[in-house]
């Protein structure tokens, strides 16, 4: 029973690995680009585009007052949260499509919400 315990957790160590050498046979930044990359670009962006507003906020408190922070960031994340999320919606529905470019350039930078 011990070396099957061993056995089992000395394949999934390896398997895991397997999973990091896959991700880094990319183009860019590590990740295939393709429909199934901008459709899933667009459904994060579709599900996560709201966390514009606190980020937004959060970053103008620490740049200036509480009060402009508030006020500005929240102006501020409203429209980039309408931005990404509308801009997810057109991945969404395009992704099938294959773009003049390539499949990597997203309309909104960065690609992610919580990213800077």
């Amino acid at each position: 029973m011990k070396r099957f315990i061993v056995l089992i957790l000395v394949m999934g160590m390896a398997l895991s690995f397997s999973g990091v050498a896959l991700a880094a046979e990319g183009s860019s930044g590590g990740y295939p680009d393709g429909p199934v990359q901008k459709a899933e670009r667009g459904f994060n962006n579709i599900l996560f585009g709201w966390t514009e507003i606190p980020k937004r906020i959060v970053d103008e408190t620490k740049a200036s007052n509480p009060v402009k922070g508030l006020v500005l960031g929240l102006f501020q994340g409203t429209c980039k949260a309408f931005a990404r999320t509308a801009s997810g919606a057109a991945d969404v529905i395009t992704f099938p499509i294959a773009p003049k470019g390539d499949y990597g350039k997203a309309a909104i930078i960065p690609d992610m919400p919580a990213a800077k």
